[in-house]
């Protein structure tokens, strides 16, 4: 399948209503995503018809959590090294969602 086919074919998926529970749970197991644009203002969501949803969701929220508690441990919550420390993970979730939500990456 052409690459340029199987961006339409995501869209189509993803602009679907019934692939959308209550506006906001995306639920489509035709979608290989896991990590999916909202459909509502700016983000992305999980894909719960994937069996890695959930490990996905639980690993970036460690992933940002745990930095944090360990920092605030140490005594530096609140501090500058913290506030840098959640923005950096911030971006670096946020690049992840951005790159393994894009249709391009599906080519076949």
């Amino acid at each position: 399948m052409d690459s340029e086919v199987m961006r339409e074919k995501l869209k189509q998926l993803w602009s679907d209503p019934a692939n959308w529970k209550s506006g906001i749970f995306y639920n489509c197991k035709a979608d290989p995503r896991v990590i999916v644009p909202k459909r509502f203002g700016i983000g992305w969501t999980i894909n719960f018809a994937r069996a890695s949803a959930f490990p996905v969701l639980i690993l970036s929220g460690a992933f940002i959590a745990l930095p944090l508690v360990l920092l605030a441990l140490h005594g530096y919550a609140g501090t500058w090294i913290w506030w840098i420390a959640l923005a950096n993970l911030v971006v670096i979730v946020s690049l992840a969602c951005w790159h393994f939500a894009s249709p391009t990456r599906y080519k076949k």
